[in-house]
């Protein structure tokens, strides 16, 4: 019997089998293609059909080779100038070129997808890699080579020297690197992808310049450096030299006429300078007290920013028009933005210590040790005061006990007739300075008294500048004081430093728009010293002097203070000085053998 089945049965088995195998290799195919670049897509002329995309990547970046490291050497008169391309930040973008290889059949929608397939044997795809540089890197690169190889020639110029301006007429053919040109070079031999070297050519340069057109521009630049240029704000001058104005001069060919010109980088050179000693941040005030005292202060500070772009055309502009002799421009305002500091210290608000409304400076230049000493001891007394509302603030009781015990050393004071080393002595140069702050402040002074001989130390303003006498203000306790109001309706804190000879008392506070001046002081006359007074004494030798008091001619002096408060109201305190003439005076041994006499001087 017959076991085989029948032909129809073998036939669908054996179809069924097939079937199978066409499934299973055509997953196979698809499962492979679905993981690999189509068929005839190329990447930088590199053949990436068939791979993935990391394999891909890879052999892009393989045929690539040394371009990816060193862009293109450039060559110059024979000599190789390589440009790395790390040094441009040159990047070739392989990831991004295999990423648009592997959408090739795979995006858009299906209709776009089999039109690209069908397409692919016919018209195969070649794909770009892009790259990125840093233009202005490579600029620098160009500039480091042209400075090497260019062979600057001579035209007919300018020289200027100690003030004198003279045309030169020494010319010579110059040799030049076109900027240009070099970098359209390295842009193409990156965009080939070829790592080979490129020769360039210099470019000939000419004289052109027109001897007949040199004296004009003669003339243009003599113009300008016929004068320093001063430069202004509201706290400082700068002038710049008729020097340094030549040393920003120079002449530039323009065809066959010469014309004058600036060199930006020395004149921005000079302005950065300028800049750094104008420039200062804000500084918001902070103030914390304890026990009715400031320990700790930071003083407001308004910000200042030079506009340093501005002022090199302000600069360039005002030379530009000497040069044209539209004018002699000899002063210039300079351009700086003032920023006020915003009070964010609880402290500072609920007191009102927001900024500087008053200050004052004197100078005490020749001081001895302990003078110096005591001036420094005192300030130290009266810095970090609060001076609360309608307050009067009196100078000896907030400088408390005067001795060795408060850290003060024996100094030459005017007592009486005499000038005599006690405790404290150079206080005086700080309530002088105090006196001269309260001056500046605009506020009423209720107790000053003026020194009974004059005294060089307070004949001078802070710059060390003679004024004469009539601004000093003398201490001694109990009396005289100096006192004064604080009427501002805020509190006002004293500030005190010395640095070198020169001590300062700052006030802080809040402005009110009082305008306080001081008509002087004015000499009202002026009386000599008069005769020297010889005491005799028995403890230098016969005949021997030893002068004991210095001469100091006596006079007069006034001075008015005005204050005009911001509803007009105006207020005005005489301070007159009446100084006694003090004549020198001097020790002088007695001769036993004659009769004592003694001259002793009489009150004045």
């Amino acid at each position: 019997m017959d076991t085989k089945p029948p032909l129809n049965r073998r036939f669908i088995q054996r179809m069924g089998i097939a079937l199978v195998v066409l499934i299973v290799l055509g997953y196979t195919v698809y499962a492979q293609a679905a993981l690999t670049i189509r068929a005839q897509v190329r990447v930088g002329g590199i053949r990436v059909g068939g791979l993935t995309r990391e394999r891909a990547a890879e052999a892009v970046s393989k045929s690539l080779g040394n371009s990816q490291d060193e862009a293109v050497t450039l060559v110059v008169e024979g000599k190789k100038y390589p440009i790395p391309a790390a040094d441009i930040r040159l990047r070739y973008d392989i990831a991004g070129a295999v990423e648009k290889a592997w959408g090739v059949g795979r995006t858009g929608n299906p209709l776009l997808r089999i039109g690209q397939l069908a397409m692919l044997p016919l018209f195969p795809r070649s794909l770009p890699v892009n790259t990125t540089l840093d233009e202005a890197l490579l600029r620098n690169e160009i500039a480091n080579i042209k400075h090497a190889v260019d062979e600057p020639g001579k035209d007919i110029r300018l020289k200027v020297s100690e003030g004198v301006v003279t045309i030169l007429t020494d010319t010579k053919l110059g040799f030049i690197l076109d900027e240009s040109e070099a970098m359209q070079a390295v842009i193409d031999a990156i965009a080939e992808k070829k790592n080979e070297t490129r020769p360039l050519t210099l470019t000939d340069v000419q004289p052109s310049v027109a001897y007949e057109n040199a004296p004009k521009a003669k003339e243009e630049a003599e113009r300008v450096i016929t004068h320093p240029l001063t430069m202004t704000d509201a706290e400082r001058r700068f002038t710049i030299s008729t020097e340094r104005l030549g040393g920003w001069l120079q002449s530039i060919p323009q065809g066959p006429q010469l014309q004058i010109a600036f060199n930006d980088a020395l004149v921005s050179e000079y302005i950065t300078t300028i800049a750094k000693e104008l420039n200062a941040e804000s500084q918001a005030p902070k103030v914390i007290v304890s026990n009715g005292r400031v320990v700790e202060f930071l003083e407001p500070r308004t910000g200042r920013s030079l506009d340093q772009d501005q002022t090199v055309s302000l600069i360039k502009d005002a030379l530009q028009k000497r040069a044209d002799n539209v004018t002699e421009i000899t002063e210039l305002a300079l351009p700086v933005k003032v920023e006020n500091p915003v009070v964010t210290d609880q402290s500072a608000q609920e007191l009102g210590i927001v900024e500087l409304i008053g200050s004052a400076s004197t100078r005490f230049t020749g001081s001895p040790p302990n003078r110096i000493s005591n001036i420094k001891n005192g300030v130290k007394f009266l810095t970090g005061i609060l001076i609360k509302p309608g307050e009067e603030f009196s100078t000896l009781k907030t400088l408390g006990k005067i001795d060795n015990t408060t850290g003060y050393l024996p100094e030459l004071v005017i007592k009486e007739n005499r000038t005599v080393p006690e405790f404290g002595g150079g206080l005086c140069q700080v309530s002088t300075t105090l006196f001269r702050a309260v001056l500046a402040t605009g506020l009423p002074i209720t107790s000053r008294q003026n020194h009974s001989y004059r005294v060089s130390y307070y004949e001078k303003d802070g710059d060390g500048i003679s004024i004469g006498p009539g601004l000093d203000a003398t201490i001694y306790n109990p009396a005289p004081d100096f006192r004064f109001i604080n009427d501002t309706g805020v509190a006002i804190l004293i500030q005190g430093h010395v640095e070198g000879d020169t001590i300062t008392f700052d006030f802080y506070g809040t402005k009110d728009g009082r305008v306080a001046t001081v008509d002087g002081p004015h000499t009202l006359s002026s009386t000599p010293a008069g005769e020297p007074i010889y005491i005799e004494t028995d403890t230098l030798k016969p005949g021997e002097t030893k002068q004991i008091e210095r001469a100091h001619a006596g006079g007069s002096a006034i001075a008015t203070y005005s204050v005009v408060y911001p509803d007009g109201t105006k207020k005005e305190q005489v301070f007159k000085s009446l100084y006694r003439n003090w004549p020198a005076q001097f020790l002088i041994g007695a001769d036993p053998t004659k009769a004592t006499t003694t001259e002793s001087m009489s009150n004045q």
